[in-house]
Protein backbone atom coordinates (compact mmCIF):
# COMPACT_ATOMS: atom_id res chain seq x y z
CA UNK A 1 0.00 0.00 0.00
CA UNK A 2 1.79 2.81 -1.26
CA UNK A 3 2.11 6.19 1.63
CA UNK A 4 3.17 8.90 0.25
CA UNK A 5 0.22 10.96 -0.42
CA UNK A 6 -3.47 10.76 0.88
CA UNK A 7 -4.63 8.33 -0.89
CA UNK A 8 -8.73 8.11 -1.93
CA UNK A 9 -10.01 4.60 -2.06
CA UNK A 10 -13.28 3.76 -4.06
CA UNK A 11 -15.06 0.43 -2.83
CA UNK A 12 -17.68 -0.95 -4.34
CA UNK A 13 -21.36 -2.19 -3.88
CA UNK A 14 -23.32 -3.40 -6.99
CA UNK A 15 -26.88 -2.99 -4.69
CA UNK A 16 -26.15 0.58 -4.25
CA UNK A 17 -25.18 1.15 -7.69
CA UNK A 18 -28.00 0.18 -9.29
CA UNK A 19 -29.68 2.28 -6.26
CA UNK A 20 -28.52 5.26 -8.51
CA UNK A 21 -28.61 3.77 -12.19
CA UNK A 22 -31.34 1.19 -12.35
CA UNK A 23 -30.96 -2.64 -12.74
CA UNK A 24 -28.08 -2.54 -14.65
CA UNK A 25 -25.87 -5.90 -15.29
CA UNK A 26 -22.98 -7.44 -13.82
CA UNK A 27 -21.61 -6.51 -17.42
CA UNK A 28 -22.68 -2.99 -17.39
CA UNK A 29 -21.45 -2.58 -13.64
CA UNK A 30 -18.46 -3.86 -14.64
CA UNK A 31 -17.86 -1.37 -17.46
CA UNK A 32 -18.78 1.20 -14.56
CA UNK A 33 -15.54 0.28 -12.50
CA UNK A 34 -13.37 -0.21 -14.75
CA UNK A 35 -13.91 3.28 -15.78
CA UNK A 36 -13.52 4.90 -12.48
CA UNK A 37 -10.38 2.95 -12.08
CA UNK A 38 -9.40 3.73 -16.02
CA UNK A 39 -10.35 7.13 -15.77
CA UNK A 40 -8.05 8.58 -18.67
CA UNK A 41 -8.53 5.37 -20.59
CA UNK A 42 -10.76 3.99 -23.27
CA UNK A 43 -14.12 2.45 -23.04
CA UNK A 44 -14.68 -1.28 -23.84
CA UNK A 45 -18.22 -2.34 -25.68
CA UNK A 46 -20.11 -0.71 -23.43
CA UNK A 47 -18.62 2.99 -24.36
CA UNK A 48 -21.60 4.89 -22.30
CA UNK A 49 -21.56 2.78 -18.77
CA UNK A 50 -17.70 3.28 -19.77
CA UNK A 51 -17.81 6.54 -19.49
CA UNK A 52 -20.48 7.26 -16.19
CA UNK A 53 -17.23 5.54 -14.38
CA UNK A 54 -15.24 7.80 -15.84
CA UNK A 55 -17.39 10.92 -14.91
CA UNK A 56 -17.68 9.94 -11.71
CA UNK A 57 -13.86 9.40 -10.84
CA UNK A 58 -13.87 13.30 -12.40
CA UNK A 59 -17.08 15.07 -10.74
CA UNK A 60 -16.95 17.65 -7.72
CA UNK A 61 -14.21 18.07 -5.75
CA UNK A 62 -12.18 14.59 -6.41
CA UNK A 63 -11.28 15.72 -9.78
CA UNK A 64 -9.56 12.76 -10.67
CA UNK A 65 -9.80 9.04 -10.51
CA UNK A 66 -9.64 7.37 -7.45
CA UNK A 67 -6.21 6.29 -6.44
CA UNK A 68 -7.36 2.52 -5.78
CA UNK A 69 -10.52 -0.05 -6.12
CA UNK A 70 -11.78 -2.09 -3.11
CA UNK A 71 -14.12 -4.30 -4.86
CA UNK A 72 -16.51 -5.42 -2.49
CA UNK A 73 -19.14 -7.00 -3.24
CA UNK A 74 -21.33 -8.43 0.32
CA UNK A 75 -24.72 -9.72 -1.34
CA UNK A 76 -23.11 -11.27 -4.38
CA UNK A 77 -22.54 -15.32 -4.53
CA UNK A 78 -18.85 -16.21 -4.82
CA UNK A 79 -19.43 -17.27 -8.14
CA UNK A 80 -21.28 -13.46 -9.09
CA UNK A 81 -17.97 -11.83 -7.61
CA UNK A 82 -15.32 -13.93 -9.23
CA UNK A 83 -16.99 -13.05 -12.93
CA UNK A 84 -17.37 -9.32 -11.81
CA UNK A 85 -13.78 -9.25 -11.14
CA UNK A 86 -12.07 -11.06 -13.65
CA UNK A 87 -13.90 -8.31 -16.31
CA UNK A 88 -13.01 -5.40 -14.30
CA UNK A 89 -9.42 -6.77 -14.26
CA UNK A 90 -9.55 -7.43 -18.02
CA UNK A 91 -10.67 -4.35 -19.02
CA UNK A 92 -7.98 -2.64 -16.78
CA UNK A 93 -5.36 -4.85 -18.40
CA UNK A 94 -6.54 -4.06 -21.79
CA UNK A 95 -6.57 -0.30 -21.34
CA UNK A 96 -2.97 -0.60 -19.57
CA UNK A 97 -3.86 -0.42 -16.03
CA UNK A 98 -1.60 -2.42 -13.37
CA UNK A 99 -3.55 -4.78 -11.28
CA UNK A 100 -2.22 -3.37 -8.38
CA UNK A 101 -5.08 -0.24 -8.42
CA UNK A 102 -7.69 -3.78 -7.62
CA UNK A 103 -8.02 -5.01 -4.61
CA UNK A 104 -10.36 -7.89 -4.47
CA UNK A 105 -12.17 -8.37 -0.70
CA UNK A 106 -12.87 -11.60 0.95
CA UNK A 107 -12.90 -14.02 -2.07
CA UNK A 108 -9.24 -15.21 -2.14
CA UNK A 109 -9.68 -17.10 -5.60
CA UNK A 110 -9.97 -13.52 -6.84
CA UNK A 111 -6.51 -12.85 -6.40
CA UNK A 112 -5.50 -15.92 -7.48
CA UNK A 113 -7.33 -16.23 -10.86
CA UNK A 114 -6.04 -12.63 -11.63
CA UNK A 115 -2.19 -13.29 -9.85
CA UNK A 116 -2.94 -9.95 -7.54
CA UNK A 117 -0.99 -9.93 -4.18
CA UNK A 118 -3.43 -7.98 -2.47
CA UNK A 119 -6.74 -9.20 -0.29
CA UNK A 120 -8.74 -7.15 1.54
CA UNK A 121 -10.66 -9.70 4.81
CA UNK A 122 -12.74 -9.05 7.88
CA UNK A 123 -11.07 -9.53 10.72
CA UNK A 124 -12.44 -13.08 11.54
CA UNK A 125 -11.46 -14.16 8.35
CA UNK A 126 -8.36 -13.51 8.94
CA UNK A 127 -7.89 -15.09 12.49
CA UNK A 128 -9.21 -18.03 10.38
CA UNK A 129 -6.35 -18.28 7.64
CA UNK A 130 -3.90 -18.03 10.48
CA UNK A 131 -5.33 -20.37 12.72
CA UNK A 132 -5.56 -23.27 9.66
CA UNK A 133 -2.62 -22.10 8.22
CA UNK A 134 -0.49 -25.23 8.37
CA UNK A 135 -3.86 -27.81 7.76
CA UNK A 136 -4.79 -25.39 4.63
CA UNK A 137 -3.18 -26.59 1.07
CA UNK A 138 -1.46 -24.04 -0.63
CA UNK A 139 -4.28 -22.79 -2.85
CA UNK A 140 -6.55 -22.33 0.11
CA UNK A 141 -4.27 -20.23 1.99
CA UNK A 142 -3.44 -16.86 1.83
CA UNK A 143 0.22 -17.92 1.32
CA UNK A 144 1.52 -15.70 -1.45
CA UNK A 145 -1.01 -12.44 -0.64
CA UNK A 146 1.61 -9.61 0.24
CA UNK A 147 -0.86 -7.13 1.20
CA UNK A 148 -3.43 -7.98 3.63
CA UNK A 149 -6.12 -5.06 4.07
CA UNK A 150 -8.39 -5.66 7.21
CA UNK A 151 -11.38 -3.74 8.05
CA UNK A 152 -11.97 -2.81 11.98
CA UNK A 153 -14.34 -1.23 14.11
CA UNK A 154 -12.07 -0.44 17.64
CA UNK A 155 -8.90 -0.44 19.09
CA UNK A 156 -8.45 -3.96 20.10
CA UNK A 157 -9.92 -5.17 16.64
CA UNK A 158 -6.82 -3.05 15.56
CA UNK A 159 -4.32 -4.29 17.45
CA UNK A 160 -5.20 -7.84 16.33
CA UNK A 161 -5.25 -7.53 12.88
CA UNK A 162 -1.72 -6.13 13.01
CA UNK A 163 -0.50 -8.91 15.52
CA UNK A 164 -1.84 -11.31 12.43
CA UNK A 165 -0.13 -9.30 9.46
CA UNK A 166 -2.00 -6.71 8.76
CA UNK A 167 -1.04 -4.33 5.91
CA UNK A 168 -2.77 -1.76 6.12
CA UNK A 169 -6.35 -1.18 7.81
CA UNK A 170 -10.08 0.29 7.16
CA UNK A 171 -11.33 1.93 10.35
CA UNK A 172 -15.11 3.06 10.69
CA UNK A 173 -17.75 4.13 10.30
CA UNK A 174 -16.16 7.62 10.75
CA UNK A 175 -19.43 10.06 10.02
CA UNK A 176 -23.55 8.62 10.12
CA UNK A 177 -23.82 7.09 6.43
CA UNK A 178 -26.51 5.70 5.24
CA UNK A 179 -24.99 2.34 5.18
CA UNK A 180 -25.20 2.26 9.07
CA UNK A 181 -28.28 3.15 9.26
CA UNK A 182 -29.29 3.92 13.11
CA UNK A 183 -26.11 2.56 14.20
CA UNK A 184 -23.96 6.03 15.82
CA UNK A 185 -20.77 7.08 14.28
CA UNK A 186 -17.45 6.58 15.94
CA UNK A 187 -15.82 9.82 14.99
CA UNK A 188 -12.86 11.40 14.50
CA UNK A 189 -11.59 10.75 18.45
CA UNK A 190 -11.71 7.12 17.18
CA UNK A 191 -9.77 7.11 14.04
CA UNK A 192 -7.00 9.32 15.82
CA UNK A 193 -6.70 6.86 18.62
CA UNK A 194 -6.50 4.13 15.73
CA UNK A 195 -3.75 5.72 14.05
CA UNK A 196 -1.87 6.75 17.63
CA UNK A 197 -1.21 3.25 18.43
CA UNK A 198 -0.72 0.74 15.29
CA UNK A 199 2.38 0.68 13.01
CA UNK A 200 0.54 0.04 9.73
CA UNK A 201 -1.66 2.81 7.24
CA UNK A 202 -5.48 3.31 8.45
CA UNK A 203 -7.55 4.52 5.83
CA UNK A 204 -10.81 6.44 7.21
CA UNK A 205 -14.38 5.14 6.26
CA UNK A 206 -17.69 5.61 7.01
CA UNK A 207 -20.10 8.71 5.37
CA UNK A 208 -17.01 10.58 4.00
CA UNK A 209 -17.70 12.76 0.57
CA UNK A 210 -16.49 16.11 -0.86
CA UNK A 211 -17.48 18.10 2.34
CA UNK A 212 -16.13 16.46 5.17
CA UNK A 213 -12.96 14.76 3.38
CA UNK A 214 -11.00 17.80 5.15
CA UNK A 215 -11.44 16.45 8.36
CA UNK A 216 -10.17 13.26 7.53
CA UNK A 217 -7.22 15.20 5.75
CA UNK A 218 -6.15 16.89 9.20
CA UNK A 219 -6.00 13.63 11.29
CA UNK A 220 -2.61 10.78 11.02
CA UNK A 221 -4.82 8.43 8.58
CA UNK A 222 -3.33 7.49 5.37
CA UNK A 223 -6.44 8.05 3.22
CA UNK A 224 -10.18 8.26 3.04
CA UNK A 225 -12.59 5.33 1.31
CA UNK A 226 -15.79 6.01 -0.05
CA UNK A 227 -18.74 4.14 -1.27
CA UNK A 228 -21.29 6.46 -2.14
CA UNK A 229 -19.76 9.13 -3.50
CA UNK A 230 -17.69 6.51 -6.22
CA UNK A 231 -21.38 4.71 -6.87
CA UNK A 232 -23.46 7.35 -8.08
CA UNK A 233 -22.81 9.56 -11.40
CA UNK A 234 -24.95 13.27 -10.65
Amino acid sequence: MIMCTFKRIAVSDYGLYRQFHGERTIEEYAEYLAGLVCAEGEGFGGEEVFREGVEAAARGNFRKKPDLLIVREKNLPEEIYLKLFRSIWEICQAAGNPLSLLIPHTHLPAARLTGGKSLHLPLWLLKKYREQSVSLPKKDSISGVTCIGVSVHSLDEAKTAESLGASYLTAGHIFATGCKKGAPPRGIDFLEEICGNVGIPVYAIGGIHPENIHEIQKTKAAGACMMSEYMRNR
